[in-house]
């Protein structure tokens, strides 16, 4: 690493410990834009050595194996991209970087993941990352239309909406839960998971808000985060969940922004075992 290479990770270092100290003081809404554009730039030298593609709205880095793949990457980009800000209301003149990691390893190994993680996907400071389809898309024949209705663009891309919307102020189940419902509307794929009748216990709300990825059947989770955000989407429409969002980022109390957007308490979206 260069002299200049290390003040630069010196100086994004510092400036995120600075906006950590200021979110302890002042709120996670205000710090949202500098603390995002930080981890986008400390991305961006992470990846400097990636090759590069970019389309009207988004921005694709990847390595040598996937030159074929950027392409595709970027097409479905684009082709769920109005769908889906159509849905949440939001459109950003920023591009969006989308890094493809040639394996399931490769995604999990930067956030300290196990190496049987299955997530094809993840969302994280204004950056999508998925898995190249080359290492989860089995059928020659389909591979394109697999990737389309199955891959984790869109579902990754309406976290990066919800986000950019309630500028980080939201709990996980939330931003889970409207991720899978576009999707669903997207694409029209609907990730497995135990049908309602086949549930004999649901997850509380607290243990919902509070330890959401650490819940111990994950496909019950956020089987449970699709089925409340269905039930907000009954009372209030996408226009009630475009208005909750707006307030979470105005640094609303999710509880308060709840009853003003939908006219509903968070208990109320549990399912009715549970209510």
């Amino acid at each position: 690493m260069t002299l200049f290479e290390r003040v630069a990770l010196y100086a994004i270092c510092l400036s995120i410990f600075l906006s950590i100290f200021i979110f302890s003081i002042r709120g996670l809404p205000q710090i949202y834009t500098p603390l995002n554009a930080l981890a986008r730039y400390y991305t961006e030298w992470q990846t400097r050595d990636w090759l590069v593609k970019e389309s009207e709205h988004f921005r694709v880095k990847y390595l040598v194996p996937d030159a074929g793949i950027a392409d595709l990457v970027l097409s479905t980009a684009e082709e769920q991209y109005r769908p889906a800000t159509a849905l949440l209301g939001v459109r950003d003149s920023r591009k969006t970087l989308i890094l493809i990691y040639p394996d399931r390893y490769s995604l999990a190994k930067p956030f300290g993941w196990a190496n049987d993680e299955e997530a094809m996907g993840v969302y994280w400071a204004g950056v999508i990352r998925i898995v190249s389809p080359r290492d989860w898309v089995q059928s020659k024949e389909a591979f394109e239309e697999i990737f389309k209705t199955q891959g984790p663009v869109v579902h990754e891309f309406a976290h990066l909406l919800v986000d950019r919307l309630a500028k980080g102020n939201y709990p996980r189940w939330l931003t889970e839960g409207i991720a899978q419902q576009v999707e669903k509307q997207v694409t029209g794929y609907e990730l497995p998971g135990p049908e309602a009748g086949e549930v004999s216990a649901w997850y509380s709300l607290e243990e919902m808000d509070k330890g959401f990825d650490g819940l111990p059947d994950q496909s019950l989770a956020y089987r449970q985060s699709s089925i409340m955000v269905g039930r907000l989407l009954e009372r209030a429409g996408w226009e009630g969940i475009r208005r909750l969002l707006e307030l979470l980022g105005s640094g609303w109390s999710f509880e308060k922004a709840l009853f003003s957007a939908a006219g509903t308490r968070p208990e109320e979206l549990l399912p009715p075992a549970l209510r």
